[in-house]
């Protein structure tokens, strides 16, 4: 199936699911219209039913109350009437003047008197308005039969013309006919009353602010709309559009100018009442509820869309991803196939050059493969290419993997890899269709056996470097313990003849010499072990090179001395004396080659050392050359080979108990690596050795005049000359105060420091220390001597203590590091911390003495 129909179905299948959804939530969306729509209506008339029964209740209270205030008008009117009739048969007096004298005392607005044909005999009348009332009073019926029945009274209130009057008929006493008197009453209102009907409703709040109409007759008497206030019914319903038809559930539904109510009309005792509420309120749940149904169900239909647009989005990115993969197989693979599983088809992606597409399309036979197999794989490689192109087995080696790899040698001896990846999978998440590909990989193939040969180079390389340890360290524990055991027998001899002066003290020097021995073979392996972690820093400064010699001189001329050699130090073409160079490094590597050169040069031998100077090609630099030349026992030429291999010894040197580490040359060979120059060595056994060591150094300085060379002879003759290595000074007076965690390290340094005079107090700990610095005492310590590595509290963190102390003296005190840390890092670190010097254990006197020397200015 193309990509385009499966796009194409897709798109129809979205669009089909997203037509019903619209369609459900259309049907849901108005099944909740009419669904709140009718609970609405039910609240409406319910709401409807509570409003009439309260404003029923509010018109009946006000009946009563106006009830109750006609019925006392009337009644007084009766007793005026009843007393007027008294009156008037005592007196026998009718005249019109008694009446309005009457009328006027009684506040009556007319009074009538009649015969017994009921004309009117006697009459006076304010208001002319009432004659209408009075005529027709005088037909009605209950006034006639008061004239056949004395006994029986008759009272009314009529209203005209906007007025109101109320009326009492009584028999005359005086003569037959009847006697009536009527007086006109003021509307009850909110000045002369406490409850009226235009007042009724005007401040009353109605659920949902709703609007409550009074009418009687054809006037609006009471309502809580001022809007509405006395206006005639037609006046008020011209206010609106529609008639007041109600519809099945007697709702009526109003379109006014403030938009559309709904209410319905009743009848209430001589009132009409209309009670309306607006639309906007009657259908507040409904209108929110459905709002709010709007925009889930667009926001539902927006979720939907962005799914399936993240649905299609990944399908087009799968595509992609698919077409992205063969695409760049395409350009690494030099032929890529589709394969069915099921039924084993081959489609041709992309042809090799030996494939042959069949003649029904792009399609490769089984039997084409085969012959392929044949013609391009070599023999022993086809029967497991084609287990590995088996598609019977291919969908479960890809369970748990994702791809599938093979490397082949080709008929004309190149590498052919292939990979088997998943390509696709039926409606049942089962594979399908995977994609073959085949590449070159001969130059990878090659490279991978080169790297395979180094690997078995630097294998046989560990392997012969372990057993250079295992030499090396057979060797050691043998060289090691040669001082070890010296120093061990000298000591017990020393014990056992400590009367003898001077057999101990022979036996003190043997000590001695064994035990720098030892420190050598220590320091070499340290250094070495220093070089191989990377953690020894070339320091580049500049150097007066004659201080370099000097030193030199310094250091080996008393070992030359001993064995009798005959040393000389000399230069030539020296035309710059400063130069920069790490004077520290360019030393040990010097001192290292001169050391070997004494060490393995007999008695009455010759050592020269010479250092000249050569142009160099760089502006400013000079190329210093240094030669180390003896005439000793010298190398065979194998082992110059390995000279500077670590651990490395000639048989002959240790057969003839020569001690060493083997590592002097390896550590020098190191150090010449770093600083960017070059060792080379010749030798011959029997005739010496010679090292030659060349720099290119930037110079420092100006150029030196050059002065006639000294003769060998001189130079040979001062340096056979006996080192006078001073008279040792005194500290007496000074007090110091030794900070060592170990007993038998403080019995030692103790003892040292008190033979050059010191006063020793002795704290176990730096804690212990920063105590006794913060106390009063802390004042009468000149210096203190640090040791570094302690369990509570290490030297340098008590330095830093020490040096926020309050008092002056104390915090400034001169402290030096007396400590096993002996590398120039380590001096730099403590000197960092706020230390003013530092002496590597085991300590000497001299050591002492010359840190001393430097802080108190001697």
């Amino acid at each position: 199936m193309s990509r385009k129909i499966r796009k194409q179905m897709q798109k129809k299948r979205f669009d089909k699911n997203a037509c019903l959804l619209v369609l459900i939530l259309i049907f849901f969306g108005i099944l909740t219209f009419l669904l709140l729509t009718a609970s609405d209506n039910n609240k409406l008339n319910n709401t409807l039913n509570e409003t009439f029964d309260f404003v029923k209740t509010w018109i009946e209270r006000y009946e009563i109350y106006n009830t109750n205030d006609q019925v006392k008008s009337l009644v007084r009117l009766m007793d005026k009437t009843t007393e007027l009739s008294r009156v008037i048969a005592q007196e026998g007096n009718l005249s019109e003047e008694m009446l309005d004298e009457y009328a006027r005392e009684q506040r009556l607005t007319g009074i009538l008197v009649l015969d017994q044909d009921q004309k009117v005999a006697e009459q006076t009348a304010k208001d002319g308005d009432a004659m209408p009332l009075w005529q027709k009073l005088i037909e009605c019926d209950y006034v006639h039969d008061i004239a056949d029945h004395p006994e029986k009274t008759y009272t009314t209130r009529l209203r005209n013309e906007g007025k109101l009057y109320d009326f009492a008929a009584v028999a005359r006493q005086d003569a037959a006919g009847i006697l009536i008197a009527y007086a006109q009453k003021e509307e009850v209102n909110e000045l002369n009353g406490d409850l009226t009907m235009a007042s009724l409703f005007s401040d009353f709040p109605f659920e949902m602010n709703g609007s409550v109409v009074i009418c009687d007759d054809n006037k609006v008497v009471s309502t809580n709309k001022q809007e509405l206030t006395s206006r005639s019914i037609e006046a008020a319903k011209s206010l609106y559009k529609n008639q007041f038809k109600a519809d099945v559930n007697r709702i009526v539904r109003l379109h006014s100018k403030n938009g559309i109510w709904y209410g319905r009309q009743e009848k209430i005792k001589d009132y009409d009442a209309y009670i309306f509420f607006p639309k906007y309120q009657v259908y507040i749940t409904r209108n929110t509820v459905c709002m709010i149904y709007v925009l889930l169900a667009l926001l539902l239909f927006s979720l939907y869309r962005v799914s399936r647009s993240r649905t299609e989005k990944r399908s087009i990115l799968q595509d992609q991803k698919r077409l992205r993969v063969i695409d760049a197989l395409g350009h690494a693979y030099s032929s890529i196939s589709l394969v069915n599983i099921k039924t084993e088809e081959i489609e041709i992606v992309k042809a090799s050059k030996s494939m042959k597409p069949d003649q029904k399309g792009d399609m490769l036979s089984k039997a084409h493969q085969e012959e392929l197999i044949r013609q391009v794989i070599a023999e022993p490689f086809q029967k497991a290419y084609r287990e590995f192109i088996s598609m019977s087995t291919v969908a479960k080696r890809l369970e748990k993997r994702e791809m599938l790899s093979f490397t082949a040698q080709t008929v004309d001896e190149r590498w052919l890899t292939m990979i088997i990846v998943p390509q696709g999978y039926d409606k049942n998440g089962k594979l399908c269709t995977v994609l073959v590909a085949n590449r070159d990989a001969t130059e990878e193939k090659e490279r991978e056996i080169e790297q395979d040969k180094n690997l078995r180079n630097a294998l046989a390389a560990a392997e012969h470097a372990n057993k250079a340890k295992t030499v090396f360290l057979n060797n050691m524990s043998h060289d090691i313990r040669t001082p070890m055991n010296a120093i061990i027998g000298f000591t017990a001899l020393a014990t056992a003849h400590i009367d003898n002066t001077e057999l101990v003290l022979d036996y003190l020097k043997k000590i001695h010499t064994s035990g720098q021995h030892l420190l050598s073979l220590i320091n070499d392996v340290l250094d070495m072990s220093r070089i191989e972690s990377g953690s020894v820093e070339i320091e580049y400064a500049a150097v007066h090179l004659p201080d370099i010699l000097n030193d030199l001189k310094t250091i080996i001329q008393g070992s030359s001395y001993s064995r009798q050699q005959k040393l000389s130090i000399d230069t030539q073409d020296i035309l710059y004396e400063d130069i920069i160079t790490d004077k520290l490094r360019l030393t040990q590597v010097l001192l290292n080659i001169s050391s070997n050169a004494v060490k393995f040069t007999p008695a009455g031998g010759r050592i020269s050392i010479c250092v000249s100077e050569k142009p160099c090609n760089r502006d400013g630099f000079a190329t210093v050359i240094f030669r180390v030349k003896d005439n000793g026992n010298g190398m065979s030429q194998e082992f110059r080979k390995h000279v500077f291999d670590s651990f490395s010894r000639e048989h002959t040197v240790t057969e003839n108990g020569i001690g060493g580490s083997g590592l002097g040359m390896a550590i020098a060979k190191n150090i010449v690596d770093m600083m960017g120059g070059t060792i080379q060595v010749e030798s011959e056994v029997g005739k010496g050795t010679e090292f030659t060591v060349a720099f290119e150094c930037k110079i420092a300085g100006a150029a030196v005049k050059q002065e006639p060379a000294p003769e060998p002879g001189d130079l040979i003759k001062s340096e056979n000359q006996k080192p006078q290595v001073e008279s040792k000074r005194s500290y007496k007076g000074k007090k110091a105060l030794l900070v060592e965690d170990n007993e038998l390290n403080r019995e030692i340094a103790t003892a040292i420091l008190e033979e050059i005079g010191l006063d020793v107090d002795i704290a176990e700990d730096g804690t212990d220390a920063v105590n006794m610095m913060s106390s009063a005492e802390g004042r009468k310590y000149d210096l203190i001597f640090m040791d570094i590595q302690m369990p509570k509290m290490d030297g340098y963190t008590a330095t830093r203590e020490i040096r926020t102390l309050d008092d002056p003296k104390c915090a400034n005190i001169p402290i030096i590091a007396m400590t096993a840390n002996a590398f120039e890092e380590d001096r730099k670190k403590a000197i960092k911390a706020g230390m003013n010097g530092h002496i590597a254990k085991p300590i000497s006197a001299d050591a002492i003495l010359e840190n001393l020397d430097q802080i108190f200015g001697r």
